[in-house]
Order: C-alpha cells, then sequence, then structure tokens
C-alpha cells in the first residue's frame, strides 16, 4: 500500500486538504468527527473495518447524513494522498455502501404571498456578501451550487451571465439575462473583493466564494429553517411565473434549466427564447422588488 516515504499521518494529509478546500463548514466536520479517531494515525496503517466502524457509529446515533458526508470525506483526503504519490490504494471506497440510505427530505419553499415578508428579511442581514447572494437567488432563481461558484469570467457582458456546461447539473451551458437589479448588486460585490474570481467572495479565503451552506444558513438564522431553502427560490418563482399567464412555459423551462430527456433538442433549445426570458427575469425583478417595498 505504502509508496516511497508513506510515514505520513492521516492528520497531515488532511490539514493539506483543508487548505485546499477552504470550507468552513467542511473542516468543522473534519476536526469534530474524523480527525480526533485518526489524526495521529499513519495512512497506510488505517484499515477498512475501522472506517466502516468510524461511520456506522454516527449512523447509529441517527445522523445518517453526516455518517455518509463523513465517509465522503475520508475518502476525499485519502483520495488526495493518492494523488501526492503517498499511497497506492486506500481503503475508503463507497463507505455508503454499509450506511442506510439517506431520506430526503422534501425542499422547503414559502408560499408566493410570504415572498414579500422574505425579502424585507433579506435586506437586513448584516453580513454585505451573504445578503447579495440571497438577493442574487431570488433575483436570477439559479441553484445555489451554481451561484457560489459564479466567477466574473462567466459573465459574456453586462447583460448576460453564462454559466458553463460542467457547473450544471444538464451538464449544457445556461444563460441568465441580468436584470437592472441583478447588475447593480454585482456592481456592488465587484467593489468589496475585486482581487477575488467569484461574484460572492469569501471572508475566510480571499480566492474563494462562499462555502456550501453559508446561505441555507442565513435563512435559518432568518427564521426560515424548515420553511425555505435555496431551491425554494426556484419553485416560487416557477408558480409565479405560470400562473401570471404572461409568459410561455417553454421559456420558463428554459429559465429554470430543467434538464432535457433529449440531449439534442437539450443543446439546441437551451438558450432558446431568450429575447423573451430577458423580458421574463426583468419584469420577475420589478414583481420582487414591488411586492416587498
Amino acid at each position: 500500500m505504502e509508496a516511497g516515504g508513506a510515514a505520513i499521518t492521516f492528520g497531515a494529509a488532511a490539514e493539506r486538504w483543508l487548505l485546499q478546500k477552504a470550507d468552513a463548514d467542511v473542516e468543522s466536520m473534519v476536526r469534530r468527527h474524523i480527525l480526533p479517531a485518526l489524526a495521529s494515525r499513519k495512512l497506510s496503517e488505517i484499515t477498512r473495518l475501522e472506517l466502516v466502524g468510524l461511520v456506522r457509529a454516527i449512523s447509529e446515533t441517527g445522523r445518517i447524513e453526516t455518517a455518509h458526508r463523513v465517509g465522503q470525506r475520508i475518502r476525499q483526503i485519502f483520495d488526495s494522498a493518492v494523488d501526492h504519490g503517498e499511497i497506492m490504494m486506500h481503503p475508503a471506497a463507497d463507505l455508503a455502501r454499509i450506511l442506510p440510505t439517506v431520506q430526503k427530505k422534501p425542499m422547503g419553499a414559502i408560499r408566493p404571498h410570504e415572498l414579500p415578508e422574505l425579502m424585507r428579511a433579506i435586506d437586513t442581514y448584516p453580513d454585505p456578501v451573504t445578503r447579495a447572494g440571497l438577493q442574487l437567488l431570488a433575483y436570477t432563481f439559479v441553484r445555489t451550487s451554481e451561484l457560489i461558484r459564479a466567477t466574473w469570467a462567466e459573465l459574456k457582458d453586462a447583460e448576460t451571465w453564462v454559466i458553463p456546461d460542467p457547473r450544471m447539473k444538464a451538464k449544457l451551458p445556461h444563460v441568465v439575462p441580468l436584470a437592472p437589479q441583478v447588475r447593480a448588486i454585482l456592481a456592488d460585490l465587484r467593489t468589496l473583493a475585486p482581487d477575488n474570481p467569484h461574484f460572492l467572495p469569501s471572508s475566510v479565503n480571499p480566492m474563494c466564494g462562499l462555502s456550501d451552506n453559508t446561505l441555507l444558513y442565513a435563512l435559518y438564522r432568518l427564521g426560515y429553517r424548515g420553511r425555505m431553502t435555496g431551491h425554494g427560490f426556484r419553485s416560487v418563482a416557477s408558480s409565479v411565473l405560470n400562473e401570471c399567464g404572461l409568459w410561455s412555459a417553454d421559456a420558463i423551462e428554459r429559465q429554470l434549466a430543467h434538464q432535457e430527456s433529449d440531449r439534442v433538442r437539450a443543446a439546441y433549445m437551451r438558450a432558446d427564447f431568450l429575447d423573451e426570458r430577458r423580458l421574463m427575469m426583468n419584469w420577475w425583478a420589478d414583481h420582487l422588488d414591488a411586492s416587498s417595498s
């Protein structure tokens, strides 16, 4: 299993990986659930049974999703050691197979009539980057992962953001017309961390974006735990846009970037209805502003 000087400990490999990852939530999980048991152990000495016991013990407390994530982090740290040539193989592959399946909960989404109150609450959020992130989720209704990894290089022009295909669920590029309100938010964000490549700069690492759960936890702090998620903005936008009768179903579906079963048609249609979508996104932004004023 060892390659060269494989005297490196799991703790040393984890610290290197965490430095590269630069994610406060991930770091907290690793330090709480993994390092106490494994930090001092040589990578080459850790056995499959030890790892199975570690994640199974977490699962048996009822924290099944946490157990799955812990298993993923352990594998990623071992994978990093393989990539650095410190070990040739490792025992952490597919720890999920010994765990119960995570039961997915319905994604929280408020009713459309509750949106004005939420928008007013967002306006009071103290951190300017997180506040802007929640506003951008509302105005653009992209997926949270698509927003927090967005970079300035993805702006095609002042009025158009193109999310590249590797970052999209359907693996096809997605065009997001930018309403004037969105352009104003982006202009403000750019002044906060001019050297950071991301729309939403991390306060921890000057070259990274926000961590995965920052926006969700902000909704919790605003009193919306269990009531609203990042995905909820998509649900509310879909409901309002479909019910108002002003926009075609095809334009709405394209803007939501819902996956087409026919990939040839999907590739052809992904940027279609763009003129209508520009008008629709401007209308949606004005609707949010008017309803929350």
